[in-house]
Parts: structure tokens; C-alpha cells; sequence
């Protein structure tokens, strides 16, 4: 005798599906998704979306007519342009951002709208508040290292290898005890100690900290602020600024 069954009658989730004509329960496939997506993952890469988002507007305003331009160039993607001439090589998107930084004027003189990161979560906000406590370093000054390095993403990954909220080096990372450089709490609590280490280093010059934190100690040591290269000038603009 065959029992035939309903197919309206049986909820999807647990009619036969694939070769082993195996049930999959609606419960075990909640369960997992559950287990696989805690809400710390969930709000990364809900931040690394939005973070995309802005990238992506970012990106296509560059090469939009601005209303109140009088040729089809924008002035930031001019400027980049002729800043480019003398190497030959196009500018990047990256190029032509911080070039906007520099001048104090974030893509707002084309009309394209300003990308600028989020603010920091109510928990981020309490581990940089603690932070600050713990180390002596002013609160904005944490704030604006990690909007600047990482744009409050904790599972950001630079191309050099650096990692999490305020872009710790490997090196650097386990020098400071740091297990887990994606957990938020280990990256601001080490972060912050090394941006008081340098403070220190350099009697309280912010532009030297903020320099060798981009740079490295030894070469700030060797060369000075002097030569710093343009990737780290605009960096000492945007940490400032943001």
C-alpha cells in the first residue's frame, strides 16, 4: 500500500528535497541562519553595505555633470586629472576623495551628495568613551582615527594587511596582546594605548603621532614632517577634520 501525499497539505519545508529525499525542517534551517548571523555579524555587514553604498555614489558622482559646472568635468575630477598629468597614470577614486578632503570641501562644490561614514553604534561609542578614560586620549581624537582608518567597519581589511576599527598592523596587533583584531573592544582598548604610546613618544605633537601611526614610528623618525608622503599628509587632513 503507498500513502500519497498532500502537496498543499505539507508545508515546503518539509516536503522531499534533493537526491536523498531528505526533509529539511523549518526549525533546523531557522536555527542555523540563526547561528550562522549573530547580531554582531549582522550589523557588519549591515556597515559594510552602507559603507559600499557610499562608495558606489561616491564613485558615480565623479562623473556626473554638475549643474553648476560649466563643462562636463567636474572641478575634483579636473584637478585630479592635472595632478595626475605628471606621473601618466589615472587618477583613483581614492586619489580624487582626498584630494576633496584637502581641500575642506567633501565633493560638496560638484553637487554630488557627501559621502561621509556613519556615526559610531551606542556600543562603539561606550568602548571609546572607556577608552579615552583608560588612556588619557581625548574621545574625538579615538573617533576620528577609527572614521578615518576603517569608516566604523570592525571587519575592515586594508590592502597592507592592516585590520579591524582603527586598522591595526599584525605586528602591531600581537605586540599589544590582541587575540582578535575584528572584535571591537580589543581594537579600540589596543588602539587607543598605541595612539598614547606615540603621543608620548612625540611630547604630545599630534601631527608626529598621527603620522607615525599612519607612517610608522621610524620613518617619522628618520625623515621628519618634512617629507611626509601625500597619502600621510591627507591623512593628518582627514583625522583632523572628520
Amino acid at each position: 500500500m503507498s500513502i500519497k501525499i498532500d502537496p498543499i497539505a505539507t508545508p515546503p519545508s518539509l516536503r522531499p528535497t534533493g537526491d536523498n529525499n531528505k526533509p529539511r525542517g523549518f526549525e533546523n534551517e531557522l536555527q542555523k541562519f540563526l547561528e550562522e548571523h549573530s547580531s554582531g555579524t549582522l550589523k557588519a555587514e549591515q556597515a559594510r553595505l552602507q559603507l559600499h553604498m557610499c562608495q558606489l555614489k561616491l564613485s558615480r558622482s565623479l562623473f556626473e555633470e554638475s549643474p553648476d559646472s560649466p563643462s562636463n568635468s567636474t572641478p575634483l575630477l579636473s584637478t585630479a586629472l592635472e595632478a595626475a598629468g605628471a606621473t601618466g597614470k589615472a587618477p583613483t577614486v581614492r586619489q580624487i576623495f582626498d584630494n576633496s578632503m584637502v581641500a575642506g570641501n567633501p565633493l560638496t562644490s560638484t553637487g554630488a551628495p557627501t559621502c561621509r561614514p556613519d556615526s559610531p553604534s551606542s556600543d562603539m561609542e561606550q568602548l571609546i568613551t572607556q577608552a579615552a578614560g583608560n588612556h588619557g586620549v581625548a574621545p574625538d581624537l579615538i573617533r576620528s582615527v577609527i572614521r578615518t582608518e576603517s569608516g566604523f567597519d570592525p571587519q575592515a581589511v586594508s590592502p597592507a594587511g592592516a585590520q579591524g576599527l582603527m586598522q591595526l598592523m599584525p605586528e602591531t596587533a600581537a605586540e599589544l596582546g590582541v587575540t582578535n583584531p575584528f572584535d571591537p573592544e580589543q581594537n579600540i582598548m589596543a588602539g587607543t594605548r598605541y595612539l598614547r604610546q606615540l603621543l608620548d613618544r612625540y611630547d604630545g605633537n599630534l601631527d608626529r603621532a598621527l603620522a607615525a601611526y599612519n607612517w610608522g614610528m621610524g620613518n617619522v623618525d628618520r625623515h621628519g614632517l618634512e617629507n611626509l608622503p601625500e597619502e600621510t599628509r591627507n591623512y593628518l587632513t582627514r583625522v583632523k577634520q572628520a
